[in-house]
């Protein structure tokens, strides 16, 4: 890994600034390109990579990886202008939090050019130590790469899924639970009620949602909404999210205390040893809150 030119698409972003420190952690040397510039920085390039100039394509002059730390859309639209630089032995790196859509259009220009997505799951303005990241491969049984490495290296714990199986999961890990939120949220503000009341009285479950909710809201927009927007499998926990809430308002305005308590059980069956696992991190939260 010491000495790999990495180049990173998208490098001042949130998630490029973290892949960006942790390649140069592992003594690769990187070069952050992106339409902006934050301070004085070395190997950085001021670039629009979507009307790129004239002979800018000299940056993946001798590079080993090329970084797409870019929006899905966006990522797509730039794929073929790199690849029209790279040779076919440079390594394509997809941080998509969807990631069969970039993998279908390299595979269609360029069958054999290397990938693998890296999805951190986490908020890069935490600590990457033993934080969970995902990483999309053709093949989840090769042995481990070079970029596996970079990550295990900085403390993070690898999960590997194709990229189908990537985004079938986010549907779930992300889409579902940032819709559940915001749900709450679009609730919320119709309410009538005052907000500081509630917030001076509410115990830990409503204060640990209207967190998550301050969190979502503080964070970019555009975050969230490549979650929804780009994932075609987020429908589905969408659609069961909303049946759902009409499922349990028909079981309450019925009065069937049975029936509610049979949908509890079989949550719990289904949760099985996670039950105990995330009662724990339930218990670890609400400690926290005075």
């Amino acid at each position: 890994m010491s000495n790999h030119k990495v180049v990173i698409l998208g490098g001042q972003g949130a998630i490029g600034s973290l892949l960006g420190r942790l390649f140069t952690q592992s003594g690769c040397i990187v070069y952050r390109v992106d339409q902006r510039t934050q301070g004085e920085r070395s190997l950085c390039c001021q670039l629009d990579i979507l009307n790129p100039a004239a002979g800018s394509e000299a940056i993946f002059t001798e590079a080993k990886a090329v970084v797409f730390a870019l929006p899905e859309a966006v990522a797509i639209q730039a794929l073929p202008w790199v690849l029209s630089a790279v040779g076919d032995d440079v390594q394509i790196v997809s941080t998509c939090s969807v990631q069969a859509p970039f993998h279908s259009a390299l595979s269609a220009a360029a069958p054999g050019q290397p990938f693998i997505g890296v999805n951190p799951m986490f908020s890069p303005s935490l600590s990457e130590q033993k934080r969970p990241v995902a990483v999309t491969l053709d093949n989840c049984h090769v042995n481990e790469h070079w970029i596996e490495r970079v990550l295990t290296q900085a403390g993070m714990r690898i999960s590997r899924m194709t990229p189908e199986e990537h985004d079938r999961v986010m549907a779930f890990c992300q889409a579902l639970p940032h819709a559940a939120i915001l749900i709450f949220g679009l609730v919320l503000a119709k309410s009538p009620l005052d907000i500081g009341t509630l917030a001076t009285v509410a115990p830990p479950p409503m204060r640990t949602m209207l967190a998550l909710l301050s969190r979502v809201l503080l964070n970019p927009m555009e975050v969230y909404w490549d979650v929804q927007y780009e994932n075609p499998m987020a429908a589905e926990p969408r659609r069961e999210l909303l049946h759902a809430i009409q499922q349990l308002d028909s079981i309450v305005q019925a009065g069937d205390q049975t029936e509610f308590g049979n949908n509890l059980r079989h949550i719990a069956q289904q949760l099985g040893e996670q039950l105990n696992i995330s009662a724990a991190d339930c218990q670890h939260i609400f400690s926290t809150l005075e």
